[in-house]
C-alpha cells in the first residue's frame, strides 16, 4: 500500500467528493 500515492490522489480530489474516499 503506497500512502504517498493515496495522499496525492486525496490532494488532487480535495475539491470533490473524493474527501470521503480519502478518509477525511
Amino acid at each position: 500500500m503506497d500512502l504517498n500515492v493515496n495522499q496525492k490522489k486525496a490532494v488532487r480530489c480535495i475539491s470533490g467528493p473524493c474527501l470521503i474516499l480519502a478518509g477525511a
